[in-house]
């Protein structure tokens, strides 16, 4: 039986991934100088800064182009939380609230996806076949240079194992899929980012949320026959 499985791109936010080291270094962190300092670790989706004395509150939460908030649970204590099932190619906006015994804190920390506007890979869509192969395939961005090289990388829900394209689909030495036959790390939830780089130019990142679980497809066998007699059928099947 073929199990057919259509990736579905999930940006929506919902209320409380990671991004997975890229090519360019400048994608993993962020650390503006501040009171807080506050900084994002894109490879684990941790925001973190500088712990208060007497902290009484604090809270972290994001806000993406649609005004849309994501605010993890946080304990008082702490000075660092961790976002799940989010997208940042879009840019996000990252703040933070700590409130003392002697006065109150607040930062904001932009994360925008760097790079010229449309050089992100795009179209990027996956399949599942038969349970253990998958193609990903994606187009090269519209204003991307003719020296753009991009790069795939995969991680499931539980963050414990990251995925390299083992195996490039190229367009004229450009990749644009991927091609996995060993599927035993993902998980029903993954984070799928493609990066890119370039002499000329910045290239921007996509990234995605694959959900497996929602999606899945069963082919109609082939090949079908029915015997039956008066107390059962056989069925029989490709």
């Amino acid at each position: 039986m073929l199990l057919l499985v259509t990736s579905l791109l999930l940006c929506e936010l919902p209320h409380p991934a990671f991004l997975l080291i890229p090519e360019k270094s400048d994608l993993r962190t962020v650390a503006p100088a501040s009171s807080l300092n506050v900084r994002f670790d894109s490879r684990t989706m941790n925001l973190s800064w500088d712990c208060q004395e007497n902290t009484t509150f604090s809270k972290c939460f994001l806000t993406d182009k649609k005004n849309r908030v994501v605010e993890p649970r946080l304990s008082n204590n702490e000075c660092s939380c961790t976002f799940r099932e989010i997208c940042l190619h879009e840019g996000v906006t990252f703040e933070v609230h700590v409130n003392t015994s002697q006065r109150g804190f607040q930062q904001k920390l932009l994360y925008p996806n760097s790079g010229r506007e449309g050089t992100a890979a795009q179209n990027f869509s996956c399949f599942i076949y038969n349970a253990d192969l998958m193609n990903c395939t994606w187009a090269r961005g519209p204003t991307a240079p003719r020296d753009v090289q991009y790069f795939l990388y995969i991680r499931n829900s539980k963050r414990r194992r990251e995925i390299r394209c083992p195996y490039y689909i190229q367009d004229s030495g450009t990749h644009v899929g991927c091609h996995l036959d060993n599927l035993s790390g993902l998980t029903s939830r993954n984070y799928f980012l493609v990066n890119g780089t370039s002499r000329e130019i910045g290239i921007q990142f996509f990234d995605s949320l694959l959900d497996t679980k929602k999606i899945e497809r069963f082919n109609p066998p082939s090949n079908v026959t029915v015997r039956c007699n008066t107390t059962h059928c056989l069925v029989r099947w490709k």
